[in-house]
């Protein structure tokens, strides 16, 4: 319901599962998604606190660290972003789709060449361009160190 476009009685429906402890935590996060779909950050950020704290499958589990570490970040609360982008990437550590909001965050927070040294080995290590693939070598060493100079 909420693909198409019917926020509001998808949650209406959602909300009637969340006294349920069995569906809850699952409920909880549709309503997160939905909230999200509408641009209402700050009512999905309860949803999916409240969610992480029932029973959810690995992938639902994900789903609700990187979507409060993404709606924290948008609201413009960076500590508790990258506290949440942390635990996300400490718990799946193979999820690269977290890396580009985390060095957003990691920008937001000032900390500029961890940010950039993220994004260039992202780059390199996912790219299909052979024109980058032909620097990659250089891009990864220079990204080590970008105030360093030969």
């Amino acid at each position: 319901m909420a693909k198409r476009g019917k926020h509001h009685e998808s949650i209406a429906l959602l909300k009637t599962l969340l006294d349920n402890e069995t569906y809850s935590a699952k409920a909880h996060l549709q309503i997160a998604w939905s909230y999200d779909n509408q641009g209402k950050e700050k009512e999905a950020v309860e949803h999916y606190l409240t969610s992480l704290t029932g029973p959810l499958s690995s992938i639902e589990r994900f789903d609700a660290l990187f979507g409060l570490a993404i709606n924290y970040r948008s609201l413009g609360m960076y500590s508790e972003a990258l506290s949440y982008f942390e635990q996300t990437i400490s718990e799946y550590p193979s999820c690269i789709e977290i890396q580009p909001f985390y060095a957003m965050c990691l920008y937001n927070i000032g900390r500029h060449k961890e940010a950039t040294k993220l994004l260039l080995e992202l780059l390199v290590s996912t790219t299909n361009s052979n024109a980058i693939k032909e620097y990659q070598r250089a891009i990864s060493l220079y990204a080590q160190d970008l105030d360093r100079t030969w």
